[in-house]
């Protein structure tokens, strides 16, 4: 062994390990696929001794990989616990979160949540990445994850996000001038509906409450979407009925620029969740923000 190995190709090596995988590993650590191979060459290149078997397709240890794993990997989370207690004693703590959100809740709570967080915490490295495809936080290395309570997966721990909020069916009034008003979910079929379109393909179902059931009902239109912003703006151009969320277009309404229809159905509101494994170490900077979102929907629920 030339010299002790640095605590950054320990670290590498370790989340090689775990994820079995050095393209998940770059993904965790923020680093590059050729980075990662790089640190591991140095690493193995100093000892002296080949840590990891590797293949096209696999990761594995060899033995004597396996004998340092098995003697680092506890000495190495001890030493983040105990760098992680050094947050408690500054005046704002430092880190990196990861968190992945759909592009509606972009739209919803980016300014509300997100924003005030940072000017709140400057020193933490806050990563917010937009993608409407369910993304696996573990395999992705993300800290965070943010969707509907039934997109969460069991295994997770999951907390309220922000305010409830709830869809509803809404028009202009120069398009319900030209086309009327429909008077009840069947009547849709005769109004042109400005249809959203899932990332898997699938067109969405508007959900109306009647006698206390949830009833999906599909529509019909002659343009298709797949963001709300692009709905709104097709209602505001007069080109059909739109379903999208009240808080998105409340200043539209109080300008008379949108009219809700179909009012005698309710939507239960329901709020987005924010979830995280049960099995990652949870540090301080995790925990700060935690406790902002927690706080954030306690004062909501407050309204």
């Amino acid at each position: 062994m030339k010299k002790l190995p640095d605590i950054q190709h320990i670290q590498v090596f370790i989340h090689i390990v775990k994820n079995a995988s050095f393209v998940k590993a770059a993904k965790e650590l923020n680093l590059s696929p050729p980075a990662i191979t790089n640190t591991m060459n140095a690493l193995e290149d100093n000892l002296g001794i080949r840590l990891l078997n590797r293949s096209t397709r696999s990761v594995s240890l060899t033995p004597e990989g396996e004998v340092l794993f098995n003697s680092v990997e506890s000495v190495y989370l001890n030493y983040l616990q105990a760098i992680d207690q050094l947050n408690f004693y500054r005046d704002t703590p430092q880190g990196q979160i990861r968190i992945t959100i759909p592009r509606i809740v972009q739209d919803l709570f980016f300014k509300s949540i997100f924003l005030p967080f940072k000017q709140q915490y400057p020193d933490i490295h806050l990563e917010v990445l937009v993608s409407d495809q369910l993304v696996n936080i573990v395999d992705e290395g993300i800290d965070f994850g943010v969707r509907f309570n039934e997109q969460v997966q069991q295994d997770m721990i999951a907390l309220p996000f922000g305010q409830a909020v709830g869809l509803y069916a809404f028009a202009s009034p120069q398009f319900i001038e030209k086309f009327g008003e429909p008077e009840n979910i069947e009547d849709l079929a005769r109004f042109n509906c400005i249809q959203r379109k899932f990332p898997s393909g699938a067109l969405y179902a508007w959900e109306f409450i009647v006698d206390g059931k949830c009833i999906e009902k599909k529509v019909m239109g002659d343009l298709t979407v797949n963001t709300d912003q692009m709905a709104i703006e097709a209602g505001l151009q007069h080109l059909g009925i739109i379903y999208v969320y009240e808080d998105l277009v409340q200043h539209y309404e109080q300008q008379g620029l949108l009219k809700r229809v179909l009012t005698q159905y309710d939507y239960p509101k329901e709020p987005f969740y924010l979830y995280y494994s049960s099995k990652k170490y949870m540090s301080t900077t995790l925990r700060v923000f935690i406790e902002w979102v927690k706080n954030l929907s306690a004062s909501s629920d407050q309204f």
